[in-house]
């Protein structure tokens, strides 16, 4: 029992010194100056990349709409960050044109059965639609459509074609 109260107290000492050694100053400083209470109005243009949307920015290559190509990783429906900002602004073209329709093509390359390209072509199609309408855009406004390995970019059978061929493509079906 000897112990045990010993230990107790090396136990309490110790977190009164941790707990004393912890403590921070909470004064604050006095500061005797007026204060300006203005409110300080910025009054430069503020440049939004995402600035859009009518039907002349699908067009044209300095606009960020007229990029309509998503790709992906080997084997993957996971849609990288380079191409979320894109999405985004895709998403808000459909939301600010409530009668804009477009369809997201999902492609695969030649490696795979048939089938295993069709469902991640669809994948593909649907990871895009969907960030899309996180952002905003209407489910009615997007239509997905898997072709698979059947509609190739690129024709040869080596890394740099395989890549081009993993893909989402946004067709625009109507525009406002």
């Amino acid at each position: 029992m000897n112990k045990t109260m010993k230990l107790l107290m090396v136990l309490f000492v110790a977190f009164g010194i941790s707990a004393c050694s912890n403590k921070q100053d909470n004064t604050q400083p006095v500061d005797n100056d007026p204060v300006d209470n203005t409110p300080v109005v910025d009054t430069t243009p503020i440049h939004d990349p995402l600035s859009c949307c009518s039907p002349s920015d699908l067009t044209g290559e300095g606009n960020l709409l007229a990029k309509r190509v998503i790709y992906f990783d080997y084997d993957q429906a996971t849609i990288n960050s380079e191409y979320r900002e894109l999405i985004a602004l895709h998403a808000r073209y459909l939301s600010e044109n409530p009668g804009a329709r477009m369809t997201l093509e999902g492609h695969a390359d030649e490696r795979g059965s048939r089938e295993y390209n069709l469902a991640l072509g669809e994948k593909r199609g649907q990871a895009v639609a969907n960030l899309m309408q996180a952002h905003g855009a209407g489910s009615n406004q997007i239509n997905v459509v898997s072709y698979g390995e059947e509609r190739p970019e690129a024709t040869c059978s080596n890394d740099s074609c395989w890549s081009q061929n993993r893909r989402a493509v946004v067709v625009y079906t109507a525009v406002q």
